[in-house]
């Protein structure tokens, strides 16, 4: 499966463990484990292989390889579903709270439209499962221009809101004034 990562499509290098024992691997596999594997096997691989990742699914706690990271070069995490968002709340987490700087890649069900919003909340890279899409995708990364509100990529720089400039800044200061016990009928005035 190919991967776009910064403007680039690379091969993807990096392969699961499922069940293969590890020192019938070759050590400089980049080797990719679960959460439980790295229960398991984790520190013996962390100082066996060159390379180890971990593929942290949606329902589980990016606390969970907290301990893990300083070992780790990749976290993929996983979309089940178009309208599965908990992926990106795991990236922000990783980068933000745990301070992680390797890979974050985005597996699964992703759809090419929220490209830009996988990498502003912290991803690096994106497993494309088609790969006569990788023109779309790459162009993807280039649609918007403008953003509303902060985030982790250190290009972007938020853009004037129309919330908060001409018309809209008189919009929002009577939002912001029936929000605080005028009655309703202005709340909807706006």
């Amino acid at each position: 499966m190919p991967i776009v990562k910064h403007d680039c499509v690379i091969e993807d290098v990096w392969r699961p463990l499922q069940g293969r024992d590890l020192t019938e691997i070759c050590a400089s596999e980049s080797l990719l484990m679960t959460v439980s594997e790295w229960r398991d096997w984790g520190l013996a691989a962390a100082s066996r292989f060159e390379r180890v990742g971990i593929a942290l699914s949606p329902d589980e706690a990016v606390e969970e390889i907290q301990e893990a990271l300083p070992n780790l070069e990749l976290v993929t995490l996983q979309f089940p579903r178009f309208n599965d968002g908990r992926a990106f709340s795991q990236a922000r987490l990783l980068r933000e709270r745990l301070g992680f700087d390797g890979e974050i890649r985005a597996t699964g069900h992703i759809i090419r439209d929220l490209f830009l919003f996988l990498q502003r909340s912290g991803f690096d890279a994106v497993a494309v499962a088609d790969p006569r899409d990788l023109t779309a995708w790459l162009a993807a990364r280039r649609r918007y221009t403008g953003y509303y509100q902060p985030a982790l990529d250190a290009d972007a720089e938020a853009s004037e809101s129309p919330m908060t400039s001409g018309r809209g800044a008189g919009r929002l200061e009577a939002v912001a004034h029936a929000s605080n016990g005028d009655s309703m009928a202005a709340l909807w005035a706006y």
